[in-house]
C-alpha cells in the first residue's frame, strides 16, 4: 500500500486528470444553430486551468466566449462567492435557475450565465447583441452540461 502511494506522489502533473478545454465542449454549428452571427473560427483564449475558448465570425469578432474552471475544495462556496463577486462589480442582483446544472445563475448586467457541475465552474457569454438573452445562454449551457 505505502509503494502505491508513494508512486502516486511522484506521477507528473500530466499523468493526472484535467479538467477539460473549453474549446473541446462545443463545435460551431452546433453554436451556429442558436446564434445570430455565423461562427467561423474557434480560438484558445487561455489553456490550462482555468480554460477560455473564443468561438469567432469571420472578422474575428466573438460570438461566445466559454470557460470552464476546475475547483479542488468546495465547489459551492467557490461558486457562490463568484455570483457574489460579480454581484458587486455589476451593482446588480443575479437571477437563480433551476434548469441548469447545479447553481446556475443569469447575470443580465453582464449577460452572462454560470453554473457549477462536479467539480467545474463554467460561464458562458454571447458577445453578439442579438444573443445576449438568458433563453440562448441556456441552451449552450445546457449543451455543455451534458458533455461534463
Amino acid at each position: 500500500m505505502r509503494t502505491l502511494l508513494a508512486a502516486l506522489l511522484f506521477l507528473p502533473p500530466t499523468c493526472l486528470a484535467e479538467p477539460p478545454e473549453a474549446c473541446t465542449l462545443l463545435t460551431p454549428q452546433e453554436i451556429n444553430a442558436i446564434a445570430s452571427v455565423k461562427v467561423d473560427k474557434v480560438r484558445v483564449q487561455k489553456s490550462g486551468n482555468p480554460s477560455q475558448c473564443g468561438f469567432m465570425d469571420a472578422r474575428g469578432g466573438a460570438v461566445l466566449v466559454v470557460s470552464v474552471r476546475e475547483v479542488k475544495y468546495a465547489v459551492k462556496d467557490e461558486m457562490h462567492y463568484e455570483r457574489e463577486n460579480l454581484e458587486k462589480i455589476y451593482r446588480s442582483k443575479a437571477k437563480h435557475l433551476d434548469t441548469v446544472a447545479d447553481g446556475a445563475f443569469w447575470l443580465a448586467a453582464n449577460k452572462q450565465m454560470g453554473f457549477r457541475k462536479r467539480n467545474l465552474i463554467v460561464s458562458v457569454t454571447f458577445a453578439t447583441a442579438g444573443n445576449q438573452n438568458e433563453l440562448d445562454s441556456a441552451q449552450i449551457a445546457r449543451l455543455i452540461e451534458s458533455r461534463l
